[in-house]
Parts: structure tokens; sequence; C-alpha cells
């Protein structure tokens, strides 16, 4: 039994290792939240003149196993990521979720789960709580957004 994604010990700097990758790939600027804020990094577009546009903000996880493996996101996370969608007439501008597997990277508009049915279960076996989780395959349902992209920490 798997259990939905949460944060662990060590996460920051593999976070950091994703964030270096999608900087150098897609010109961003990743700036990095407070504690306990709901995503990561909020990102920026640099453009050709200088100036940069805010796209949204950036939800990381690093997860040690393979894009061919059910996840478990947490409903909750997701309708406060949605909540603080982006609102401009700019088609990159939206809050997005990366995943980075042992085998590949996703990275996905965090709106792509709002047609999602969220399960009730169990989310952490050490305490045995129950909640939402809107369950996926990335390789069966998303994958579109899948990078053929190593990363190690």
């Amino acid at each position: 039994m798997s259990e939905p994604i949460r944060q662990m010990y060590g996460d920051g700097k593999r976070e950091q290792v994703v964030a270096d990758y999608l900087t150098e790939m897609f010109r961003w600027d990743l700036y990095k939240t407070p504690k306990y804020y709901f995503v990561d990094f909020l990102v920026n577009q640099n453009k050709d003149n200088g100036y940069a546009s805010y796209i949204g903000g950036l939800e990381v996880k690093w997860l040690n196993r393979s894009c061919n493996d059910e996840v478990k996101f947490p409903f909750q996370k997701l309708q406060h990521i949605w909540l603080t969608e982006p609102i401009s007439d700019d088609p990159k501008a939206f809050n997005r979720i990366c995943i980075r597997y042992t085998d590949g990277l996703l990275l996905v508009p965090a709106s792509t789960f709002r047609a999602a049915t969220p399960v009730w279960g169990l989310t952490r076996a050490d305490t045995n709580e129950f909640d939402f989780n809107i369950n996926f395959i990335a390789t069966t349902h998303l994958p579109e957004y899948l990078l053929p992209v190593i990363l190690e920490a």
C-alpha cells in the first residue's frame, strides 16, 4: 500500500535539484516560498528584453519510484494550489506540479487534476489518518506531460 506524497526530511535539497534543471531548461527564475506555504516556488519566465513575467506557482515532489507506479496526491493541497491560479491573458501563466521519478520527470498544470475524482483513503499508516487524494499513474493518465529526464540528488 502506498501513502500519499508528503514532505520528508531532505526534500529541500532534492527540490533544488529539480528547480535548477527547470531554471536552465525553461529560462525560469524560481523563488523559494516560506516553509509551510502550499507551493515550493514562485515562477518568473525570463524574456529576451531583460524583463520577466510571473507565470504561477510550482510544487515539486521527489519520488524514488517509477512513473509507472500509482501516485496519491493530497486533494487538500491541490485545492490550495487551484485557489491561487494566476489570472492573466498569458497562456503560460498557471500553477504547476513537478514530480521527479527515477525514470522521468512529470511537469503538469495543476488544473489538469480538476476533473479527477478524489478518493477517500489512508494517508498515513503511522498515524492511521484518512483523507481525500487524487490517484494517478503518470504513464497512463498523463503521458503528454512526461519528460525523459533522469535527475539524481
